[in-house]
């Protein structure tokens, strides 16, 4: 299966101006926390979770006037539309992420896979364990993945 049979095609996108309570506003209205940032050629500049806003703007003391270039993540991880399924799952679990943007061939925003769309993927339901549980690793703990931790190592 493609991810362009799965994707979402319908993506909320903001610019790198776009202020931070606007975005939020966009979170609440679509119910949704994660936007896409691009340019007025559809080229996709970074993205911008509810979780970015937070520890990178509310945190570091910006207000809801602040801009989504101070807290957006620059750095996206893409996958083209015409890409197995499987490589999708292997990107998340790989980056430890739920969201991949889409492209064509040109590069251009054409959509958004998340998790939850490769779920509904008939096939693709035995590799979500898998792709959960490497997402889900913290990231200080990369070189002990969770499965060798034991419950004494976290003393309360």
């Amino acid at each position: 299966m493609k991810i362009k049979e799965l994707m979402t095609k319908k993506v909320i996108t903001v610019t790198k101006d776009t202020k931070l309570s606007e975005v939020a506003r966009l979170y609440a209205k679509y119910d949704i926390g994660f936007v896409v940032v691009i340019n007025s050629e559809r080229d996709v500049l970074g993205v911008v979770t509810d979780r970015d806003i937070v520890i990178r703007g509310l945190a570091r003391g910006l207000s809801g006037d602040g801009v989504v270039e101070e807290v957006m993540t620059p750095v996206v991880v893409e996958i083209h539309r015409d890409e197995n399924v499987r490589r999708a799952l292997e990107m998340m679990g790989e980056n430890q992420i739920r969201r991949l943007v889409v492209v064509n061939d040109e590069k251009k925003l054409c959509g958004v896979v998340s998790l939850s769309d490769l779920a509904r993927g008939k096939y693709t339901n035995k590799y979500i364990n898998e792709i959960l549980y490497e997402i889900s690793i913290p990231n200080p703990q990369t070189e002990k993945p969770m499965k060798y931790l034991e419950v004494d190592d976290f003393p309360l």
